[in-house]
């Protein structure tokens, strides 16, 4: 990790010493320091050097001594083969493959435990006595020494158990003379097994920190000799923890551009994005750290991508799994990839979307639809059609896994897997990667067996789910790793995060298919607490010998629990210093500037109704953005009928059912008279249901499911009936009433829901709602919805059709009732309403009518004039359900909250009270 191999690593390696680290990433590290240190020299070629990780050095060894037949198994191999066996004799265990194979992992672990920490109970007779679990975990071991005998293969983890009696045969005859002496480098803590392995191997040592930092000194192994500069912070919480983190990381390279420097957290998997986003905005550039952990290959765009469209050749993908695949641009060249996502909105403008689409339905409802450059996607309709007929051909009977393998490669090949464009070298990597995922499910077939394709498709995406990727190191100045693997590294200076009580040491539970008292006999991990603290001691002490200057924090305050600090870190910890402190609020993204432009709306129809002026309303930004622009965020498909959906089916029945005679009613006497009002009910119902249900939405869900939902719908408006038939004599005049309303140069297309004359001869305007909505949504000066305003004072005429009030008819399960303002409420509404009703003590006045006219001009003159600022009604209510927030990006740079005492800005004010 250091600027340059330690002298002391460096003067092994010449002498002929052999390096093995207890990790891959140790090794790589110390492999970079090596070749900078030539370069440094100025020499442009030099020998490899001697550096191995625990596991390449045993294998090579045991291969060099080892002259026998037998195949090492991989990790899939090994895992296949341990959930054959559990299959085999666990009963119900092979009914379901994820949990056949997690068990398979965790008999993996144990017996790698054993082989590590206790080989002598590899032995079938050591066992004997063990009960529950761990006897059905010494039955598998048995059979799977069996099957690995009759399979000519071995297990990684017996290869040291093999090659120590090879060296203590080797060295009676000619001593240790031959081997170069071994130099341990991360071993925190070294396994039973491996220390025989040494001591039978002859010269060995473990690395100092005077090895691996490179300067003279005294124990602690700093560079000057002088003792580690520490400190121990306590911060609020996590994110100003690792914003300090993260700013103090900032200001060392400001210092020194060369420096070296480790971040070290044992949470550094699951805290990715949150830590990126912090490092982001202090550093400024991604280049500067790197993530030494990967992430599963299957979470890769790439690969992912690639999964997908194997996985689509033979079954349904979700729907965010298609937008997914499409957006990614590794499915289809540039342009077939835009027309493809052209079609998805297209099908979601005609409701045509379906939470999970078969890949031949999407193919014939985006060809049944017409949509732009449709052209484009014919080409890639065609390859994947094909596609899709090879592997129908090729399923018809099993094959080996290797020769899925290849198949795989070969249809994604022929679908134009990966888009063909230059791919970015962390995109080759990943397509690398994702190759030798395909060649580690091929391997499978090592035992000769031959599987469906579906069950290849199955092993492949646990292989990608378990293998990990990670781009080839840039050699970044920040190296962020977890306790475990920092392990060999140095540097300049160390921040270890998040080191409070419950998190260091470590904790985890025992094994649960080894006898507790033989992992506690030998001391295996987490068989006791003092074994955690004794390991978390050692990686601490390691970590203060590995810079000049080390840091520990924790936070105060995690998920709203508070937590203490670690009682391995000396001394108590100290507040955040002013310096690390982040600011209140961050810098914002976004800059703000005075913008007095304005494009104009052009005069005449615009789309949207009422919607349009509610968005003015609501953000002029909104209703520049959805009907300007177009743009509209996407509800995700449901198995079940969506609000919207449902809403239109009850309109549709409400619309006959008031439509009068002959089949439909007309006014309180007809309903009052209905002699069946169930049977009345469902006949419309059914017929609304035949009328309106697309052939699409019949096909996808069940007849049983439209049967419960029509008797929904006959119990909900059976029950609006019965509350309407307590209403005083009303009169229906119009459903369903298209009307144009011009306004302000503007023409508005409404259809109101129904309109009711009154027993005083006024009109009711009436809108339904199967929703929880209130009428102060309509309230002065900034409404959030003016659709009922905009109908009552603008779509009535006010000399013929004199206006008694507007009202939302709630037809909601339990929470039937009118919610508005009516002029007389008990005389011409409903007779026995109190007093104390919101209908009564909050009646329609004249001056609301005025009121609403005015700023509902006001807003279509906004609009038309081209006023279109980021300036939510209720911030951050209004915006939370807005969904266009990735346009606006107001979360960058959120709007200051001090508005008027009415919360509006002076000019809405202004209109509403002329």
């Amino acid at each position: 990790m250091g600027k340059m191999v330690a002298a002391g690593l460096d003067a092994w390696l010449r002498e002929g010493g052999l390096v093995v680290t207890a990790s891959e990433r140790a090794a790589r590290a110390l492999l970079a320091a090596y070749h900078r240190a030539r370069c440094s020299e100025g020499l442009t070629a030099w020998p490899a050097p001697a550096i191995q990780p625990w596991s390449e050095f045993v294998r090579d060894a045991w291969q060099q001594r080892l002259s026998d037949d037998r195949v090492i198994l991989n990790s899939a191999q090994e895992e296949s083969l341990w959930a054959g066996i559990i299959g085999a004799h666990a009963p119900g265990a092979n009914l379901l493959e994820g949990p056949r194979h997690r068990t398979a992992r965790l008999a993996m672990e144990a017996h790698g435990l054993l082989c590590a920490y206790a080989p002598e109970f590899l032995q079938l007779r050591m066992r004997a006595g063990w009960q529950q679990d761990a006897e059905a975990f010494s039955s598998w071991l048995a059979a799977f020494d069996e099957a690995c005998g009759n399979a000519n293969v071995i297990s990684p983890s017996r290869l040291a158990l093999e090659l120590i009696p090879q060296l203590e045969s080797a060295q009676s005859e000619s001593g240790h003379a031959s081997r170069p002496p071994l130099l341990l480098v991360g071993f925190d803590r070294i396994q039973p097994t491996q220390r025989r392995v040494f001591e039978t191997w002859g010269e060995w040592r473990e690395a100092t920190p005077t090895d691996l930092v490179g300067a003279p000194g005294p124990a602690s192994g700093t560079r000057d000799g002088a003792p580690p500069r520490t400190a121990f912070y306590a911060a609020a919480d996590a994110q100003s923890e690792l914003a300090a983190c993260a700013i103090w990381c900032s200001r060392h390279l400001a210092a020194n551009s060369h420096a070296r420097i480790l971040v070290v957290s044992h949470d550094a998997a699951s805290r990715r994005g949150e830590m990126e986003r912090a490092f982001l905005r202090h550093l400024g550039a991604d280049s500067l750290f790197e993530f030494t952990l990967g992430v599963p290959i299957d979470q890769v765009p790439l690969a992912h991508s690639a999964h997908l469209l194997l996985r689509w050749l033979t079954g349904p993908l979700a729907e965010h799994e298609v937008d997914g695949l499409f957006a990614s641009g590794y499915a289809a060249n540039p342009q077939e990839s835009s027309a493809l996502q052209c079609a998805m909105r297209t099908l979601r403008r005609r409701n045509r979307e379906q939470p999970d689409w078969p890949l031949e339905s999407f193919i014939a409802q985006s060809q049944s639809v017409k949509f732009d450059s449709a052209s484009l996607a014919a080409p890639w309709f065609v390859r994947i059609t094909k596609a899709q007929q090879r592997v129908r051909d090729f399923s018809r009977q099993p094959h080996s896994p290797l020769e899925c393998a290849e198949f795989a490669a070969q249809l994604l090949e022929s679908i134009g897997w990966p888009a063909a464009r230059m791919l970015s070298s962390g995109e080759f990597q990943a397509a690398r990667r994702f190759q030798q995922a395909l060649e580690t499910a091929g391997s499978l077939g090592f035992d000769g067996r031959r599987i469906s394709w579906q069950d290849f498709l199955s092993s492949l995406a646990r292989l990608l789910d378990e293998i990990l990727f990670a781009p080839q190191s840039h050699d970044a100045p920040i190296q962020i790793v977890g306790p475990a693997e920092s392990a060999g590294l140095s540097a300049d200076a160390i921040w270890f995060l998040g080191v409070d009580e419950n998190a260091w040491p470590a904790t985890a539970s025992t094994h649960s298919l080894l006898p507790l008292q033989i992992q506690r006999q030998h001391a295996m991990p987490h068989a006791t607490p003092q074994l955690d603290w004794d390991l978390a001691r050692v990686i601490t002490t390691r970590l203060l010998a590995s810079a000049p200057e080390v840091r520990f924090s924790f936070a105060r305050h995690l998920e709203d629990a508070e937590s203490r600090p670690s009682r391995l870190i000396p001394g108590p910890p100290q507040p955040l210093p002013a310096d690390l402190t982040p600011a209140q609020a961050p810098d914002p993204v976004t800059v703000d500037f005075d913008d007095a432009s304005q494009i104009p709306f052009p005069p005449g129809k615009v789309e949207g109704g009422a919607a349009v002026l509610t968005f003015q309303s609501q953000c002029p930004f909104k209703a520049f953005a959805a009907v300007r622009l177009g743009a509209q965020a996407w509800e995700p498909a449901q198995p079940s009928l969506t609000p919207a959906q449902r809403g239109k089916l009850l309109h549709a029945v409400m619309h006959a059912i008031w439509a009068g005679p002959p089949d439909g009613l007309r006014n309180l006497h007809d309903l009052e008279n209905l002699s069946d009002r169930r049977t009345f009910i469902a006949g419309h119902v059914r017929r609304a249901f035949q009328r309106e249900f697309r052939t699409h939405l019949r096909a996808r869900m069940s007849p049983a499911y439209i049967d419960l939902e029509e008797q929904r719908l006959v119990r909900l408006i059976g029950d609006w009936l019965d509350y309407e038939s307590t209403r005083a004599a009303f009169e229906v005049l119009k459903t369903e009433d298209q009307r144009a309303v011009h306004l302000a140069g503007l023409t508005f297309d409404l259809r109101l829901d129904r309109i009711d004359r009154l027993n005083d001869d006024t009109l009711l305007v009436i809108d339904y709602k199967t929703g929880d909505v209130k009428p102060n949504s309509w309230d002065l000066p900034r409404p959030d919805d003016v659709q009922l305003p905009l109908y009552a004072g603008f779509a009535l005429d006010r000399e013929t059709e004199p206006l008694g009030g507007l009202t939302f008819a709630k037809l909601r399960p339990g929470k039937i009732c009118f919610a508005g303002r009516i002029g007389k409420a008990q005389a011409t509404l409903l007779p026995a309403l109190t007093t104390q009703s919101t209908l009564v003590r909050d009646p329609f006045q004249a001056e609301m009518l005025i009121s609403w006219r005015n700023l509902i001009a006001k807003l279509a003159r906004d609009f038309l004039g081209g006023r279109a600022e980021v300036d939510p009604r209720d911030y951050p209510k209004t915006c939370e359900r807005c969904g266009l927030q990735n346009l606006c990006r107001i979360h960058e740079n959120p709007p200051e909250l001090e508005l008027g005492e009415n919360g509006m800005d002076s000019e809405l004010a202004e209109a509403a009270d002329e």
